[in-house]
């Protein structure tokens, strides 16, 4: 087996069992956990996953570098733990591997349950999914989706994997835009399909809707700014204004909670806050 799958838990315990169940046996699996509250590294480690405990939450990139580092293949397997290999799909990439495919990512199609999912839009790469000529099932496009990635190890070191500075969100536009500007190709494999649940991976609440709105707005001024575009900033805090007045006038507390997030993650962006220092602050502001 040429490819080890790796995982990133954060009280993924109702998901993690079935998407390692759905690992072609024989396939390593590497499961980081971060920092979990639920039975999330039990059950990663009774499935056979070598499980890598995390003391603190230290967020999806650094959890992901750890995990591709401590593997010891050629292929490096990115999933997601609410994403599951329909049958079939790692055959499908094993076989283009074997023949000597041309390329550095391997793209399967992601399931969800409104169809195929794809990203249209990005931040940092426009059109995100943009589609090339296919060929034998294969589509050059400009975009991972981060539930399901197949990298050669070498294009991760040379990158130097995920950007640490980012919390969560915009990983993978980050990361496929770095593979571009090196000279890498990324392909979509239309035989190849993952299915995806999505926003069920951690608990949802109002704290977790104001802690991911606030790394959504944080992270996407942190990678436009990278790459020297334009970042939302004065606006985004406006236009957020007015829809937080309105979350209150209906009583949406959920809607109050994301646009109080998106509003203070782009004023600590703008402040220099680092997404990381960040961590241990943000649960107390919604307690």
């Amino acid at each position: 087996m040429n490819a080890t799958a790796v995982f990133v838990t954060f009280n993924s315990a109702a998901v993690i069992g079935a998407a390692l169940a759905s690992l072609p046996a024989g396939m390593p699996a590497i499961v980081v956990d971060n920092a979990s509250t639920d039975e999330s590294p039990a059950i990663a480690a009774s499935a056979g996953a070598t499980v890598i405990q995390r003391q603190a939450n230290a967020g999806f990139g650094v959890a992901n570098n750890e995990g591709w580092r401590a593997a010891a293949t050629e292929w490096v397997l990115f999933l997601n733990p609410d994403a599951k290999l329909r049958p079939g799909c790692w055959e499908t990439l094993e076989r283009l591997i074997a023949n000597g495919v041309v390329t550095d990512v391997l793209v399967p199609t992601v399931l969800t349950k409104g169809g195929i999912s794809r990203k249209w839009s990005s931040p940092i790469t426009a059109p995100a999914f943009r589609a090339g000529t296919a060929r034998d099932g294969l589509t050059p496009i400009s975009f991972a989706s981060g539930a399901a990635i197949l990298m050669r190890r070498a294009l991760l070191e040379r990158l130097g994997g995920f950007d640490e500075a980012i919390f969560l969100y915009f990983e993978d536009d980050d990361l496929s835009r770095r593979a571009l500007d090196a000279g890498a190709s990324i392909l979509h494999v239309a035989g190849a399909e993952v299915e995806h649940v999505g926003n069920v991976s951690s608990p949802a609440s109002i704290t977790m809707a104001y802690i991911k709105a606030w790394h959504l707005a944080w992270s996407e001024r942190h990678v436009r700014r990278k790459f020297g575009l334009a970042a939302p900033g004065i606006w985004r805090i406006g236009e957020s204004a007015v829809k937080l007045l309105w979350a209150q006038l209906r009583r949406d507390s959920m809607e109050e909670a994301k646009q109080l997030g998106l509003m203070n993650g782009t004023l600590s962006h703008m402040r220099g806050l680092r997404a990381q220092d960040a961590r241990d602050t943000l649960r107390m502001e919604r307690e």
